[in-house]
C-alpha cells in the first residue's frame, strides 16, 4: 500500500478519530512501524501539533475525562492526539533500538579485533642508557607513517649484572608497564621490542634494574622515548 491509497481511504484521520476498524487500524500501526519516513510523508507531526495547539486554544484538558465524555466533541481529538504521540513513541523507541543494536555490533567487532593496530614498518635502533645518576637522554621513535615495530637494542655493556626488568612510564608518572626476565646478548644489550601503535603521544621513560639472584632489584640505567604521531 503506498501513500495515494493511504490519503485516497482517508487513513491518517480516520485512524486519529478512533473510526477505522480494528483490523484496519493494526494495518495502518504495522505500516508506519515498518516504514517510520511514512510518519513524516503523511504529515502526522504536524498533525499532532495542530490538535496540542487546538487543544490549548480552546482550554480544555483532554487528561480529565468529565461525566458523559462521549458527549464532549473534543475528547476524540484529545483521544487521537494521545493515540498519535503513543505511536510516534514507538517509532522513536524502534528508531533508539535500531541504533543501540548498530552500536553493539560495531563494539562487538571492535572487541574482536582488537585496539591495537598491525606495525606498518619496522624500525631498528641502538640506544645508549644513561647510568644511574646522569640525566636520561631522549630518543624520537618515529610513528608518522603509521605504527611501528621498533627493535631496540639498549646498551647495557656497562652493567655487571645479566637479568634485567625495564619499567615504561610516561614523563608525569604514569605507570605504562613492565618487561621482566630480560637477558643480555653477547653484545651486552637487552632487546626490546615494541609495537608504537600501543603508546599515545608523548614522552615516557624507561627504568632499568639489574636484578639478583635473590629478586631484588636496583637502579641499573634510564632513558626517554618520545613517541609524536603527527
Amino acid at each position: 500500500m503506498d501513500l495515494k491509497v493511504i490519503e485516497q481511504k482517508q487513513m491518517v484521520e480516520r485512524y486519529m478519530l478512533g473510526r477505522l476498524p480494528p483490523p484496519e487500524a493494526r494495518f495502518f500501526e504495522q505500516l508506519v512501524r515498518n516504514s517510520p519516513e511514512l510518519a513524516d510523508r503523511m504529515g502526522l507531526p504536524d498533525a499532532l501539533k495542530r490538535i496540542m495547539r487546538l487543544l490549548d486554544e480552546t482550554g480544555t484538558e483532554w487528561r480529565e475525562q468529565p461525566p458523559r465524555f462521549w458527549h464532549n466533541p473534543i475528547i476524540p481529538l484529545g483521544l487521537a492526539a494521545a493515540t498519535l504521540l503513543a505511536l510516534l513513541f514507538a517509532l522513536l523507541a524502534w528508531n533508539s533500538n535500531q541504533h543501540a543494536q548498530e552500536r553493539y555490533r560495531s563494539a562487538h567487532q571492535l572487541a574482536e579485533q582488537g585496539l591495537l593496530l598491525a606495525p606498518t614498518h619496522e624500525q631498528a635502533l641502538r640506544l645508549p642508557v644513561a647510568r644511574p645518576g646522569v640525566p636520561a637522554q631522549t630518543y624520537a621513535l618515529g610513528t608518522r607513517v603509521g605504527p611501528t615495530l621498533a627493535k631496540l637494542r639498549l646498551d647495557m655493556g656497562y652493567a655487571s649484572g645479566n637479568l634485567y626488568s625495564v619499567t615504561i612510564k610516561r614523563e608525569d608518572g604514569t605507570y605504562w608497564g613492565r618487561l621482566d626476565n630480560l637477558l643480555r646478548d653477547s653484545n651486552g644489550d637487552l632487546r626490546v621490542t615494541l609495537n608504537s601503535g600501543i603508546f599515545a603521544t608523548g614522552t615516557y621513560l624507561l627504568d632499568i634494574e639489574s636484578i639478583n639472584l635473590r629478586g631484588e632489584g636496583r637502579a641499573a640505567g634510564h632513558l626517554k622515548l618520545k613517541i609524536d604521531r603527527g
